[in-house]
């Protein structure tokens, strides 16, 4: 049953505000936009890779501004690529006009540097120093008279007057009007201020005269060279700046002006000759280096191919590492002292360079982190003279955050007991936090290596989070730069007396904004799959996690508060599973602190997008849909083209029932990015719902829909539409999981593995067993491409490892306590928790990601045309996932759940977990089944997560439950310790991927059998699960991993037998093989608990009697004919209730199932079957309304308005209603993707006939139907195999049917009918009450035998395969892993 879909999570989303993608397909977005700092490179994109240089168009189209003054700090204009910031302007600025995004050429790199250009030779002749020419004079500067001076001529008066006027009018600060007249009142309007007027008639004929009386004054030449320079005559600026050379031949300042005058008349190997040779007079000449950088960008940029973009890439490598050479010693100390205005300039040449080593390629990604804690470094160290132990690193800085986060979040106590050693955790320290007098940088630094083992010890491997509060961040900055009041040390100035003062306000910001930018580069580096797990170089050992990531943000957000930080730092916190108590008492776990800090950066901006979109989805997965979708309409609002908002708002409104109003949202969103997962995959869903085929396209062997709606024919080729684009998506999806390394953890993690197989082997490894293993692990290293054509997931190996061993741990822990017990007659102790440390699970790595989903849920592979792999692999990423979040739970125990005590007196306890004790199709199944258990064998619980929603069906299931739980509103340690303290044996999942499912309850594993039932049908992919409760005909026995499992190995023993061993290089863990193999041979990876007749429970019997009013026993005693009469005489009158206006002989084909089960190509076969039947109609339901127009219109396209005229839609009907109107159909014609389910139980009780197909064999939703309707015992009569054949089969049913006049009493005249396809309704009708489909007490009974059968073989050991007690047992179970339940009471059918 499985009749209704999961939610479709929300996804948070970084900003994409520089460089992006659920939830999740993440983008991301760079720190605040300061009036001195342009917006960052590559740092944060996901739309772009982390290894290329993310230039702008700026480096082509920017002018090189030439140098006016004397070497000082200035406000630099010169543009910055995105990615390559020049040194001196921290990549958050976005002042330059020319700025503009990058866009994505194929080759990977942005336009800016994939255009062609010329291979000229970075470094050119240089030219020749001498050779100045005289300065021209304008043509108006001509003196009046031959004695006169040049300040006598009117031009000079008027610049000077021009001059002193700016003086009176500017006079400085405390100056007041003096209420005079300054300028004549007849004097002329001046002329226009425009620049060039000014430089021309003021600027230039000023600095002429100083010229003619300070001849040698070189700043005076400086600035007359700029000027000549901005009107356009650079012959003149040219032979001025030689003149300076002439006079001075060091002078930088001329040498880089002719460098950029030269740029300007298209000479850019002169250009960068003159500026290279300016850097190597002075290696801190930061003009020079801009320069440098932003002309080798361009080159790189307009490079013919990549080799040559390289190669300039190295050339500006070169350049970088030549300042870093002049600066810093071996051991990256400064060699000389820095003006502060210098330090955020060096800090972007170093972080330039690290951002070249990241784009010239993987090998060099730990240069470029080493290059990037250089640029934080410098910032951190106070100038110098610096001694060694103010010599901070990286190391440093994360362990003196952590430390005072730590401090922050639980006062003078150390949140972290194992920390209360440390001397830096001792109450005089943390008393004096913030005190001027207390260095924390010093201090973690003189600790060496006691704190950061401390720390790893507390955090198993990794940095223990502090969680701390948005307004705890802020306080960080004071905490850590106590001495300096918060000012980054290198930025001071130190006085006579080695007091360090702080500079003025700009440099802090433009120091707080580049060292802002480095951190926060490297925290999204760090987020890079690639990197995950990874030693960061000159760290001592500590590894890539999402601590330091989180650390790195809380960096940035105490420098430089911008909304764009709180943004990144809410979406990693809310994936994060640590949680601590919050000043108010409450919970703070990731959720809520995200929240905290998606709000605080909207009171900074109310407006802000992204903030608008993460806080959303955060509302919308804890149910508060409505407040999501106004929060996303607002984002939408604020940027029309926000992708993920938009995809985002589709999510939440499909989720409130409306899909059709979500498709707008989508489509908007695939227009902006035809490659965002979630758009394509919610417009699909959305577009099925509502059978809106246009543009649908093919997959091979599929009917398809063209983009006018007409239908293309299944074959072999692809017909491109939104259905490829959705398998492509998620190929892509599954195969991007195969990028994530396990480096560094795999040697403690495989260590740890083998200890917990030894432990439930209950006996040491073979040394054959220890070779397979080893080959295992050894198999999980290797590179991206090899782990992907292998299809090797690392990280959900592990999971699965966690999961394949709980249960077997369990049992051991049983064994040792109880022996081999099936039951006890009296209470027993609680097995021995002194034991527990014996039984302790490996540890999942804090430095694991969570493992990626595929954005296409799980139960919508019902209805799409994928394969069984990708069929198989979406429900086992999500199932890795929930275990994921389930062993990150900090209340978790290390050591697996005890086991339950052996069953009192026999009575194994069955636990049963659902979300649908309410109103819904499980409750109308079930409802029965829950009060049938006999309570001499077992006791019955019955856990409900989902609030009551007023119905009688709660009430009346909670009345035959001795202990029925309402847990809707208890947290999941609650949900586990109840079901613990019940002693549950058996736990049956009764959700699956349905909506409001809790499969978290199960991947804690507290019991040591679980199942899943009824409510979803398909596998779950999960390791949490050991049995499938189904049928040999939903679930053929070879689709299992146990059965495939069997045959694999018989196959490798044959092998071995020939090479003389068994290899062990697969990932299979024994019998459980891994989902990720390529295989399509097999689906699930639970073992079969076969059920005779069918697995489905339909429990009308007892629940649906209304129709006839009879009891059982009343029907049994009636004469059959009267009984067949009677029905005849009611289905006439439903009829002609319904269908008023369809003549009785005419044949009521009938579908009643939701229309997203309706693919195009079983309506094609429909509206076949109609033309060949003239005499019929097609009824289906309004489910949901507006796919009417949708199905018409293709009907009318494919098959003609007569044929649509013929299709007939009603609205849904109330449960009792719909079941008895149900007989008004001749036949029901069933989905072949995903059948009816519940509606196939209702139309069998109402005697309808149904004509199924059993599409699929790896898909179980596709032959449900089948299963049901041969428990009918008349199956034969209503599977076919085959498209045709169904066609065929619905033609010939609806032929046989013929009608003889009957003649009632009353005068009137009852149409009665004949044909097989009447007689098999009569059937059906007749015998109801004695099929195995609605006799649910067997159903109850038999299900009672499977379940004492797995609990034998759990405690045998023989549920294992591989494990030494099904090596030595000669079961059923070691031929097949599947539960074969036998029914051999006798079914009494009534044929005639």
């Amino acid at each position: 049953m499985a009749d209704r879909a999961q939610t479709t999570p929300a996804q948070h989303y970084p900003s994409p505000s520089s460089a992006s993608s659920p939830h999740r397909a993440d983008s991301q977005q760079l720190p605040p936009t300061e009036a001195w700092h342009p917006q960052s490179p590559a740092a944060f994109s996901h739309d772009q890779s982390l290894d290329q240089l993310s230039a702008a168009e700026s480096w082509s189209t920017a002018s090189v501004i030439p140098t006016s003054r004397p070497l000082r700090a200035r406000h630099l204009d010169v543009p910055s690529p995105a990615g390559i910031p020049l040194p001196g302007r921290s990549p958050t600025d976005t002042h330059n006009p020319f700025s503009r995004p990058p866009a994505q050429d194929p080759s990977g790199l942005p336009p800016s540097m994939s255009r062609l250009a010329s291979s000229m030779p970075l470094v050119g002749p240089e030219l020749s120093l001498s050779g100045s020419r005289p300065v021209p004079h304008p043509p108006d500067f001509i003196p009046s008279s031959p004695g006169s001076t040049a300040l006598s001529t009117s031009l000079a008066r008027d610049a000077m007057m021009a001059y002193a006027y700016s003086l009176y009018d500017t006079p400085g600060p405390g100056s007041a009007p003096l209420g005079l007249t300054s300028v004549p009142i007849l004097s002329p309007i001046p002329e226009s201020d425009a620049t060039d007027y000014v430089y021309r008639n003021r600027l230039l004929p000023l600095l002429l005269v100083l010229l003619e009386h300070h001849p040698q004054h070189l700043p005076i030449l400086l600035l007359l060279s700029c000027t000549y320079h901005a009107l356009g005559d650079f012959d003149a600026s040219l032979a001025v700046s030689h003149r300076i050379l002439a006079i001075k031949p060091d002078y930088v300042e001329a040498m880089s002006n002719i460098g950029t005058t030269m740029k300007a008349l298209g000479q850019p190997e002169k250009a960068y000759s003159w500026w290279w040779k300016a850097l190597q007079l002075r290696p801190t000449y930061w003009d020079a280096l801009d320069n440098i950088l932003g002309m080798t960008f361009t080159l790189a940029h307009d490079a013919a191919d990549q080799g040559h973009r390289l190669a300039y890439y190295r050339q500006a490598q070169g350049v970088c590492q030549y300042v870093q050479r002049h600066v810093f010693d071996d051991h990256g100390r400064l060699t000389r002292t820095l003006q502060p205005t210098e330090v955020p300039r060096l800090q972007r040449a170093v972080f330039t360079s690290g951002t070249i080593y990241a784009t010239l390629g993987p090998s060099n990604v730990e240069r470029a982190i080493l290059e990037h804690a250089r640029a934080i470094e410098l910032a951190f160290r106070p100038p110098p003279p610096t001694p060694e132990t103010e010599q901070y690193v990286l190391r440093d800085i994360l362990l003196a955050t952590c430390s005072a986060g730590h401090f922050l979040c639980s006062g003078p106590n150390p949140s972290l007991p194992s920390l209360s050693s440390i001397g830096i955790f001792q109450p005089d320290v943390s008393s004096r936090l913030g005190d001027p007098s207390l260095n924390l940088l010093y201090l973690v630094r003189a600790s060496g290596d006691q704190l950061i083992h401390a720390f790893l010890g507390a955090g198993a491997g990794v940095l223990p989070t502090p969680l701390l509060l948005p307004e705890q961040v802020m306080r960080l900055r004071a905490l850590l730069l106590s001495q300096t009041d918060g000012v980054l040390p290198a930025i001071c100035t130190r006085s006579a007396s080695g007091e360090l003062k702080p500079p003025p306000d700009v440099v802090r910001q433009q120091a707080n904004g580049m060292t802002n930018t480095v951190l926060l580069t490297l925290a999204k580096r760090f987020q890079d799959d690639s990197l995950s797990n990874a030693t960061i170089p000159g760290t001592s050992g500590l590894r890539v996690s999402q601590s330091i990531v989180i650390l790195l943000y809380y960096l940035a957000l105490t420098l430089s508060p911008a909304p764009s930080t709180f943004n990144n730092l809410g979406i990693v916190l809310s994936g994060i599973s640590e949680s601590r108590t919050g000043p108010d008492g409450r919970l703070l776990d990731g959720t809520a602190l995200a929240r905290m800090f998606y709000t605080a950066g909207l009171r900074q901006d109310s407006n802000h997008p992204h903030l608008l979109t993460n806080l959303g989805s955060l509302l919308k997965d804890e149910g508060q849909t409505d407040q999501a979708i106004k929060l996303y309409t607002k984002a939408v609002e604020q940027k029309p083209d926000f992708d993920i908002a938009l995809a985002n708002l589709g999510n939440a409104i499909k989720d409130t029932g409306r899909p059709w109003d979500a498709i707008v949202y989508y489509k908007r969103a695939t227009a902006v990015n035809p490659n965002l997962p979630e758009a394509v995959c919610g417009l699909v869903n959305s577009l099925c719902s509502i059978c809106d085929w246009r543009g649908r396209g093919t997959l091979p062997n599929e009917v398809g829909v063209d983009d006018a709606g007409y239908f293309v024919p299944p074959g072999l080729s692809i017909y491109p539409g939104w259905i490829t684009r959705m398998v492509a998506v998620v190929e892509e999806q599954v195969r991007h999981s195969y990028s994530q390394e396990l480096d560094g953890v795999l040697p403690t993690m495989a260590e740890e593995c083998l200890r917990a197989l030894t432990c439930a082997r209950g006996r040491p490894l073979t040394e054959e067993e220890v070779a397979i293993w080893q080959r295992r692990f050894q198999s999980l290293q290797s590179t991206a491409e090899d782990r992907a054509e292998r299809r090797v997931n690392g990280p959900g190996f592990l999971l699965r490892f966690l999961d394949w061993i709980q249960p077997q741990l369990q049992r051991r822990w049983y064994l040792k306590t109880y022996g081999k017990t099936y039951g006890v007659d009296r209470r027993v102790p609680l097995p021995d928790n002194t034991l527990s440390s014996s039984f302790v699970r490996p540890s999942l790595p804090k430095t694991l990601p969570p493992p990626t989903v595929p954005s296409v849920l799980p139960f919508h592979t019902f209805t799409y045309p994928l394969s069984p792999r990708f069929t198989r692999i979406i429900p086992h990423r999500n199932a890795l996932r929930t275990s994921y979040t389930a062993y990150s739970h900090p209340w978790l125990p290390k050591h697996v759940f005890a086991p339950p005590t052996p069953p009192l007196g026999g009575k194994i306890n069955i636990g049963y977990v659902s979300n649908d004790v309410n109103n819904h199709p499980l409750s109308h199944l079930m409802q029965n089944v829950f009060g049938m258990h006999d309570r001499e064998r077992f006791n019955v619980s019955l856990y409900t997560t989902s609030p009551w929603d007023g119905t009688a069906y709660r009430p009346r299931i909670a009345d035959m439950v001795e202990n029925f739980v309402d847990v809707s509103a208890w947290s999941l340690e609650a949900i586990v310790g109840h079901i613990k303290q019940q002693n549950i044996h058996i736990l049956v999942n009764l959700g699956g991927y349905t909506k409001g499912a809790r499969n978290d309850i199960f991947a804690v594993r507290p019991c040591p059998i679980q199942m899943q039932l009824m409510g979803y049908a398909g596998t779950l992919g999960a390791g949490w699960c050991d049995y499938l409760v189904c049928d040999p005909i939903a679930c053929p026995q070879e689709t299992s991993a146990v059965e495939q499992w069997r045959q694999v190995r018989a196959r490798r023993q044959h092998a071995a037998s020939a090479a003389g061993s068994l290899s062990g290089s697969s990932l299979d863990l024994d019998a459980d093989m891994d989902p990720e193999d390529g295989s399509d041979e097999w689906i699930y990876t639970e073992k079969f608990l076969y059920m005779p007749h069918t697995f489905m429970v339909a429990d009308h019997k007892q629940s649906f009697r209304g129709d006839d009013n009879l009891s059982p026993e009343a029907r049994a005693a009636m004469p059959v004919e009267t009984l067949w009469l009677e029905e005849e005489r009611r289905r006439a009158e439903a009829r002609q209730q319904v269908f008023p206006d369809i003549p009785p002989d005419v044949i009521i084909f009938a579908n009643f199932n939701q229309l997203y089960k309706i693919d195009p190509g079983i309506f094609l076969v429909w509206l076949r079957i109609l033309r060949k039947v003239p005499w019929s109609i097609l009824w289906l339901l309004r489910f949901p309304a507006q796919g009417e127009e949708h199905l018409m219109r293709s009907a009318k396209l494919w098959a003609g308005e007569e044929v649509a005229s013929r299709i007939r839609f009603t609205d849904v009907a109330k449960k009792d209603w719909h079941i008895f109107r149900a007989r008004v159909a001749d036949l029901f014609l069933d989905t072949a993707e995903c059948n009816a389910h519940t509606i196939a139980a209702d139309v069998l009780w109402a005697g309808t006939p149904i004509l199924t197909w059993p599409k699929h064999k790896h898909k179980m939703c596709s032959r449900v139907a089948a299963s049901m309707v041969h428990a009918t015992k008349f199956g034969d009569q209503m599977v076919v195999h085959s498209a045709e054949e169904y066609e065929a089969r619905a033609i010939a049913l609806a032929e046989s049917v013929s009608y003889v006049p009957h003649h009632e009493p009353s005068g009137a005249v009852l149409p009665r009918g004949q044909g097989e396809l009447v007689e098999l309704r009569r059937k059906l009708y007749i015998n109801r009450d004695n099929l195995p489909l609605f006799d649910t007490l067997r159903w109850t009974r038999n299900m009672e035998k499977g379940y004492q059968e797995a609990w034998r073989r759990w405690v045998e050991g023989t549920q294992y395969e591989a494990s030494d007690e099904w090596a030595a047992c000669d079961g059923d179970e070691k031929r097949s892993g599947c539960i074969w339940v036998q029914d051999n009471d006798p079914v009494h059918i009534t044929h005639t």
